[in-house]
């Protein structure tokens, strides 16, 4: 009889993937046995490793010199990262060059649901597709600003979010850079199925899907199910982790209060990482991983942080920084 980790490998298509990464698949997330990811990972050679700039805040170049120094091969950039070298792509890209880093992806900020800034929304996140391919970059990444601060959000929302991250990806693919939607707190695509709503109206031509699956966590979902569901649409993930804690006594409405939670260094937190690789290994996806956290914890240094996930890849995870 098949083991059920033999049954997820058999029922996983096998193809060639693009020089852009990718991944295949036809399994199902209902056979997905999570304790079968107790054993120890072996290791594997299809990955490349990158890391957000997001910690170091605004100062960009400490990032690359230290992200660099600790061997991640790619960085993410935030969209004040690439306003400070818009107008300077051969400065960047020599800076890339000589830290021997791959831009990985820009966070071009949140798409909304206002018609008046349609327009200039699309057009921005064009240009930063335009440095990316002037620096050899690869993707660009988009959350949403659209999420209701009073009230909820009419179901018509999420098919109007769908709709114009399709338009912004439609004009990237132009250019040969990939858009990922990436699942966020507080935003419209904050909760699985808030996320599902909007992927099914978004054309997955054009517009791919970059998990968080510390947010997916944050969230109340489940990170492992939500990769494996979207396998044959990731652009790219994001390795992230976090401490939840439960929330107070329920509001003044009787809504039961928020948890908190707090982003930490991959392994520190509640995230099953070793169970997202293997569903990632298992669907033979092959390209970039993305290292995020969005501030040192107190006490640390933002290369500090960044040595303790790479320890945790390496030890943990059995993969090459």
């Amino acid at each position: 009889m098949l083991s059920r980790r033999q049954f997820l490998l058999g029922m996983g298509t096998a193809a060639v993937a693009s020089q852009l990464g990718g991944l295949v698949t036809t399994t199902s997330a209902e056979t997905v046995d999570y304790s079968i990811f107790d054993h120890p990972i072996s290791a594997s050679p299809e990955f490349m490793i990158g890391y957000h700039a997001i910690t170091w805040g605004r100062e960009i170049n400490q990032a690359m010199e230290e992200i660099s120094a600790l061997g991640y091969r790619g960085i993410q950039i935030r969209r004040e990262d690439y306003k400070l070298y818009a107008d300077r792509v051969s400065e960047f890209k020599d800076l890339l060059a000589a830290k021997q880093l791959t831009l990985v992806s820009i966070s071009t900020g949140g798409v909304s649901l206002k018609p008046e800034t349609e327009k200039q929304e699309i057009e921005d996140r064009v240009q930063m597709a335009k440095f990316m391919r002037q620096v050899g970059g690869l993707y660009l990444q988009a959350t949403d600003s659209a999420r209701s601060k009073e009230g909820s959000n009419k179901p018509e929302d999420y098919k109007t979010l769908g709709r114009r991250l399709t338009e912004i990806g439609k004009r990237t693919a132009d250019l040969n850079i990939k858009l990922g939607y990436h699942n966020h707190m507080n935003s419209l695509g904050e909760k699985r199925d808030e996320v599902d709503r909007i992927l099914e109206t978004a054309d997955p031509r054009y517009v791919w899907v970059l998990p968080d699956i510390a947010h997916m966590q944050a969230a109340g979902g489940d990170p492992v199910r939500f990769v494996s569901d979207y396998a044959s649409r990731i652009v790219y993930p994001h390795f992230k982790d976090v401490v939840i804690q439960p929330g107070g006594p329920p509001t003044m409405d009787g809504k039961p209060a928020r948890p908190k939670y707090e982003f930490v260094e991959l392994g520190q937190g509640k995230v099953n990482i070793p169970a997202v690789l293997q569903i990632m290994k298992d669907h033979n996806y092959r390209g970039w991983i993305v290292v995020e956290l969005d501030r040192a914890p107190a006490g640390r240094t933002p290369k500090e942080s960044g040595a303790i996930s790479k320890r945790y890849l390496e030890e943990k995870l059995k993969l090459k920084v």
